[in-house]
Order: C-alpha cells, then sequence, then structure tokens
C-alpha cells in the first residue's frame, strides 16, 4: 500500500512539473514583457520632458535675442529711411531748379496787393524784374545792383533748402496732426453744446407743460 502511494505520488510530480516550469517561463515573460513596456513609457516621457525642455530653451533664447539688436536694427533702418527720402527730395529740389533754369524764367515770389492786383519778383535769364500784375502786366524796377541781386537770389535758394529739411518736414506734419486733433476736439464740444441745448429745450417744454396742466386745474 505504501509502495502504491509512493509511486502515485511520484507520477503526480512528474505531470505538474511541466505545467509549473511553463507557467513560471510565461509568467517571467510577461513580467519582463510589462518591465520592458514601463521602461519604454519612462524613456518616452524622459525623452518628452527633454523635448520640452530644449524648446523652452530655445524659446528663452528667442526671447532673449530681441534686445538691443532687434532695437539698433530699427533705429538703423529707420534713419536710413530718413536719409533716403531727405536725399530724394533734395534730388527732386535740384532737378526743378535745373528745369526752371532751362525755361530762362523763374518766380522768386510776390505779394498781393488786392483783388486781380500783386507785385511780382521775376528772373528772366540772368536779369531780375519786378512787374505789376493787374489788369496788364507793367515792369516797375529791374535790379541791376549786383548785390541786392546776390541777396535776393541767395535768401530765395535758401528758403527753399529750408523747405526741404527733414526738421521742416516734421514739423509740417506736427502741425497737421495737431489742426486734425484740434478739428476733432472742436466737433466733440460742437455735439456737446448741441445736445446741452437740445436738453434745455426739452426741459423747458415740460416746464411749460406742466404749467399749463397746473393752470388749467386752477380754472377748473
Amino acid at each position: 500500500m505504501a509502495f502504491i502511494t509512493k509511486i502515485t505520488f511520484a507520477l503526480l510530480l512528474l505531470f505538474a512539473a511541466p505545467i509549473t516550469s511553463a507557467d513560471f517561463a510565461q509568467a517571467s515573460s510577461l513580467d519582463k514583457s510589462v518591465k520592458d513596456a514601463y521602461a519604454k513609457t519612462n524613456d518616452d516621457q524622459g525623452n518628452s520632458k527633454k523635448e520640452t525642455a530644449k524648446e523652452s530653451a530655445n524659446l528663452q533664447a528667442g526671447s532673449a535675442g530681441l534686445t538691443f539688436m532687434d532695437f539698433l536694427r530699427v533705429i538703423l533702418a529707420t534713419i536710413f529711411v530718413v536719409a533716403l527720402l531727405y536725399l530724394l527730395l533734395r534730388f527732386m529740389n535740384k532737378k526743378s531748379k535745373a528745369y526752371q533754369k532751362a525755361n530762362f524764367i523763374e518766380n522768386l515770389g510776390g505779394a498781393s496787393l488786392g483783388s486781380n492786383r500783386s507785385v511780382q519778383l521775376i528772373k528772366v535769364g540772368g536779369r531780375m524784374l519786378v512787374v505789376g500784375v493787374g489788369e496788364n502786366i507793367q515792369l516797375l524796377k529791374e535790379i541791376d545792383d549786383q548785390a541786392e541781386y546776390k541777396e535776393i537770389l541767395d535768401n530765395y535758394n535758401g528758403r527753399m533748402d529750408h523747405l526741404l529739411q527733414p526738421a521742416d518736414i516734421l514739423s509740417k506734419l506736427k502741425k497737421k496732426i495737431d489742426s486734425k486733433k484740434k478739428e476733432g476736439s472742436g466737433g466733440s464740444s460742437f455735439s456737446l453744446r448741441l445736445k446741452e441745448q437740445l436738453a434745455e429745450m426739452s426741459e423747458s417744454r415740460k416746464r411749460t407743460f406742466k404749467e399749463m396742466e397746473k393752470k388749467g386745474r386752477d380754472t377748473e
């Protein structure tokens, strides 16, 4: 009986051993795959964190770069544009002077003396004439003095050059902007006054209507 029991126990161990080893192998492989997946997840998270940190560092470096050099570039570009505009205006002024000299007749200025009457200073070739313009044109004087001739011509050329100075151009732009602001403020003040007058008229009508109602009640 004891011999049969030993044989039965040995057979059970024999059949149970492959199953147990297979289960252990499967469990170990499953554990290994879980560990690999977890390690891969950690690696992906680490890589994503590194990429995020790298992008933030690049952004910080880019934002730090938008400082002195960019401001310097903007200032240099502005100076270049202003200088180019000034040179263009100077060139146009010289071209206009050359065109006027080619025509041999140049109006140096004048003054109005009333309706359809004025005195004009005209340069014709090398002569400078003072003429009166009205119903007809009459020569009043010819400037023969070379010193006076040179003074008038230098004054005219200096005035034309001054009109093309950048400061003068900026002052004109500023005056235009200020005038537009004043016009806007004047229009807004006019609208406010109009609203106030309309409100006063409405109040006066209400008071008149109430007084008429009161008088009607008193007569009754």
